[in-house]
């Protein structure tokens, strides 16, 4: 077990949406922002705008953020509704239905793959808004989270997908995940909320829910297309399954990024096909921990001042989810290094 698995504390935030952004931005008066050029300030005052008509609450939250952070509104705004895209690398995700795992009952699972130097921005968070359901949720970023489960047992897992040119205004992904989280009770709530806004990026969101349901809504800026389970499980890298982009349409970098999504994706099919009925959690860590794809992905030691892109960037935690019993299972950190700890929405 590392030291950073030993150390994981669940930071409280609650109390009106304003008061919940004080508490979030009073950890970011340190926060360097990069300076927004008008274009994207308009465009961030148009998103804004389209929060506004969709869940204005979270607008609230924003300016307790700023308040609470003592950040300048223009660049943080610019930053927070309207920053591009990165580039797609990493993420597994993956889903089995009641049929395949031993108990009857669904188990949602993830690496999240992201640069070595967020580690010290990661947070479990327990968020208690007033109004609102209460979730727990894992984050490296202090806008949002790309992870998390709520009290209804309504579960959100994030992957990103190459990325597209912006149509026009809409929602970042940590305002769907907030969204999500806040006000979906399951699989259909959440699906009808993702199929009926607009989108600024492209993303793979893995959801689900209490009763047994999970599917992928592949959200692209021109639409999103939700994807159902086959083979008693579904699964989510950063591309889309049967669509693939033909690698003499892709720059070199981008076709490697394509083929590193295909890769774990066909491994962890592999793993998975034929369970039937015989998935648990055991069988889930070990395929967490796979280095031959790898899923469990980066330098495990990286030497210091080490500048290979795996010496950089590799899984930064691990976390099973029971949306049945509305807990995770979270390791910081590679999975087979580090100790899953459960904790209960």
């Amino acid at each position: 077990m590392t030291a950073e698995a030993s150390s994981t504390v669940v930071k409280l935030f609650e109390g009106s949406y304003y008061d919940v952004g004080l508490q979030m931005g009073a950890a970011l008066r340190t926060l360097r922002l990069p300076q927004p050029d008008e274009k994207m300030v308009t465009l961030a005052r148009s998103c804004e705008a389209v929060v506004g008509e969709i869940y204005p609450s979270l607008l609230a939250k924003v300016e307790g953020i700023i308040d609470g952070g003592k950040l300048d509104a223009r660049d943080f705004k610019a930053f927070f509704y309207a920053r591009d895209a990165f580039p797609h690398m990493g993420c597994t995700n993956l889903a089995v239905m009641p049929s395949y795992t031993g108990d009857g009952s669904l188990i949602v699972a993830r690496n999240y793959d992201w640069y070595y130097y967020s580690k010290e921005w990661r947070e479990l968070r327990r968020i208690a808004p007033e109004v609102a359901f209460r979730s727990l949720s894992v984050t490296h970023h202090w806008a949002g989270s790309p992870d998390g489960i709520n009290e209804r047992g309504l579960g959100v897992f994030l992957a990103v997908l190459p990325r597209q040119e912006p149509i026009g205004p809409g929602l970042q992904w940590h305002l769907v995940t907030d969204i999500l989280l806040d006000t979906c009770r399951n699989v259909a709530e959440a699906c009808d909320f993702i199929a009926t806004v607009p989108h600024l990026s492209a993303f793979n969101y893995l959801v689900a829910d209490a009763q047994g349901q999970a599917v992928v809504a592949e959200v692209l800026p021109k639409g999103v297309t939700i994807r159902e389970p086959d083979d008693g499980f579904i699964l989510a890298t950063n591309h889309l399954p049967g669509r693939e982009v033909p690698e003499e349409q892709l720059s070199a970098e981008d076709a490697r990024r394509q083929m590193r999504s295909l890769t774990r994706y066909r491994r962890a099919r592999e793993v998975l096909r034929g369970k039937e009925g015989q998935v648990d959690e055991p069988m889930i860590k070990d395929l967490l921990r796979e280095h031959e794809a790898p899923i469990c992905r980066g330098n495990h030691d990286p030497p210091e001042g080490g500048t290979a892109f795996d010496d950089l960037f590799g899984t930064i935690w691990s976390l099973i989810a029971r949306p049945g019993k509305r807990e995770l299972l979270l390791a910081w950190g590679h999975p087979c290094l580090a100790e899953y700890r459960r904790y209960v929405v």
